[in-house]
């Protein structure tokens, strides 16, 4: 039978569960997965989704499910968008979610993560128990929808927001799908019916003249859409310089108000994009400050919608007088953190891309661990094991346990443990220097209690960032006095959300920033995944300690990168080109075939997998399409 739930249409018998990989046929009828519930349900605040102007810091219970219609390259959600339903552990049923928003004191549910599109039969059966309950209704989604499904959908939500993939259909072809069309026609249908629709798009490099055509598109819907700009930041194959700058995306933002009323700019700590401005005058209305790479938070209640100068911001439902905050890895985005560091590890232990190896080793073994450990309680462990170096060797230790891989959890230990008694022993003279740990922009200062100021603290630095502590949070935004005042002899720029450094002290010379760090030219960029979310932040604490101590680690970095990389990567440091991924180290074709040979007996053609469209990278789905593979005994 055809399913018509989206454009893709796929045929669906007993050889196969469509594109989703989530629905059955019973003969006459096509049905859900058996068994398929939510596989998690987390508080969370409305600007996480994100929307900015639907029940501003109102708190909703998150929910997601598995499988997704699109396959789009460095997807952000990859562990619900392609595990199999029987990996599931014990699920939610629709009734339960509810139940649990409602004893919760949510406003509503809302889907993320992976796409309503793939478990309909399932959202829809939510949707209609929560409106019974008076509960509000939304989700993330890419809206690929037929027209017959769109209808019934707009009837069941109560707000959306819609990822935009791009204006070409080749941007779409990207993620396997024929055209850009369905998207915008939904778009403007679910708007007609009255459903509250924001937008977002990534913007990488290259893609300027598509990003201003989506938000041409969306004008002519209603300028009054918010369009959310997503800073591409390049994970799994996607090479780094595909990644704007933070000033570049904050120019082509203000580019794209040409067109739009609202336009926020998300993965770029320190912008003053977050905010909303007046459309007529160009007032200040709210101040939000970066929360996690695609949140915010309001910095005070967003009481009143109407600007002095007469114009109405369109705005659904009431503020909460006090906003709601996550705690721990209990958000979306958060999730799905935890899950790649959790990949980080056992891409260490010689576990590779799994869902393209999952042949190869017979079982899904990443998501086999996963499930192990992504329930509440142990993620809150984890959270608490991956803040400080000995720490981590626990949590190091835990996922080689999990995973039945205790040598090789063993071998990466005592890699790391050797190279923290070097930096500890060194340490302990203490470093003159003050230190000031920040993320993409001066103004915005990494949360005390992170790892990054604990590696600085362990290097013998005396880290500022411990004056201010707000738990849950990435970070806090600072003023340049707060900087200028403590006056920090050395600047660390995370290597997760950076800046080029001409930007940095292009920023500090605007805002008069004069601490001694940016006088005597003494900031540094920390290489990509060397200072959190990989077991590389052993190379990241050289780093800073070479830094804090200059001329006194008697370490060569370029051999010790050298020897991780070959130990456990099966490949030298300056063979690979980073980007922001955890788990991987290089972007491209990854693992290369000497690494292979690691791990398996194997003739490999010589050929290229990866096809190029301009700046559009598709990732090929099986890397070895003709090797002949055994595992080693």
């Amino acid at each position: 039978m055809q399913c018509n739930i989206c454009e893709v249409r796929c045929e669906i018998n007993k050889h196969s569960t469509g594109r989703c990989g989530t629905y059955v046929s019973t003969g006459n009828t096509i049905t859900q997965y058996p068994g398929m519930g939510y596989m998690g349900a987390y508080p969370i605040s409305i600007e996480e989704v994100p929307l900015h102007h639907f029940y501003p810091s109102g708190k909703f219970l998150q929910i997601f499910s598995k499988g997704c219609n699109f396959q789009c390259p460095g997807c952000a959600a990859r562990m619900p968008a392609s595990s199999e339903p029987s990996t599931q552990q014990a699920s939610l049923s629709p009734s339960e979610v509810v139940k649990r928003a409602l004893k919760q004191e949510c406003l509503g549910v809302v889907s993320t993560l992976n796409d309503p599109v793939a478990n309909y039969y399932l959202f829809r059966d939510l949707a209609i128990q929560a409106q019974e309950k008076s509960l509000l209704v939304g989700c993330s989604t890419n809206c690929y929808f037929t027209s017959e499904t769109l209808e019934e959908f707009g009837q069941l939500v109560d707000f959306v927001n819609v990822g935009i993939k791009g204006y070409s259909d080749r941007g779409y072809r990207n993620c396997g799908v024929t055209s850009s069309a369905p998207v915008f026609r939904n778009i403007s249908r679910l708007f007609d019916m009255g459903v509250h629709v924001e937008t977002s798009i990534a913007y990488s490099r290259g893609n300027e003249e598509d990003v201003i055509k989506v938000a041409e598109a969306v004008s002519d819907i209603s300028p009054t859409i918010p369009l959310h700009v997503m800073r591409f930041l390049p994970f799994g194959y996607a090479p780094i310089e595909l990644e704007p700058s933070i000033g570049e995306a904050e120019k082509i933002c203000s580019d794209l108000r040409r067109y739009l009323d609202f336009v926020y700019l998300f993965n770029s700590p320190g912008t003053e994009l977050l905010n909303t401005y007046c459309p007529e005058c160009g007032r200040l209305l709210i101040e939000r400050e970066f929360h996690r790479p695609f949140g915010s938070r309001l910095v005070k209640p967003w009481l009143s919608h109407k600007c002095s100068c007469g114009c109405s911001i369109p705005v659904q439902g009431k503020a909460p007088t006090e906003g709601f905050s996550e705690a721990g890895l209990m958000d979306s985005y958060s999730i799905s953190q935890a899950f790649s560091m959790v990949h980080a590890v056992l891409t260490c232990l010689g576990v590779l891309d799994d869902y393209k190896l999952m042949d190869i080793w017979g079982e899904d073994k990443l998501m086999d661990v996963w499930s192990k450990v992504s329930n509440p309680k142990t993620l809150m462990q984890i959270h608490n094991m991956i803040r400080q170096p000995y720490s981590y060797l626990e949590f190091i230790k835990f996922i080689a346990e999990k995973a039945n891989m205790p040598e090789k959890g063993e071998e990466l230990v005592s890699f790391i443990h050797k190279r923290l008694q070097i930096v500890q022993n060194l340490s302990a003279g203490k470093s003159s220097y003050y230190v000031y740990y920040c993320m993409g922009s001066p103004f915005f200062a990494l949360n005390a209690g992170r790892m990054e100021n604990n590696l600085v603290t362990f290097s013998g630095g005396v880290s500022i960032n411990k004056q201010l502590q707000k738990e849950g949070k990435l970070g806090v935004s600072v003023s340049p006095s707060f900087i200028n005042e403590h006056n920090p002899g050395v600047i660390f720029v995370s290597g997760f959300l950076s800046r080029p450094l001409d930007e940095f002290y292009a920023l500090c010379q605007k805002y008069g920033i004069h601490a001694d760090a940016v006088t005597q030219h003494r900031v540094y960029e920390i290489p990509p995944s060397w200072d959190f979310g990989s077991p590389r932040w052993i190379l990241g604490l050289m780093y800073i300690t070479d830094k804090l101590h200059p001329g006194k680690l008697e370490v060569d970095l370029k051999k010790e990168a050298d020897d991780f990389y070959l130990q456990f990567y099966g490949m030298r440091f300056k063979e690979a080109r980073p980007n922001r991924s955890f788990h991987r180290p290089s972007s491209g074709i990854w693992p290369h075939t000497q690494t292979l040979y690691n791990y398996f007996e194997m003739e490999v053609p010589n050929q290229d997998s990866t096809k190029n469209f301009g700046n559009e990278i598709t990732q090929p789905f099986n890397i070895l399409p003709t090797c002949k593979i055994k595992l080693k005994e």
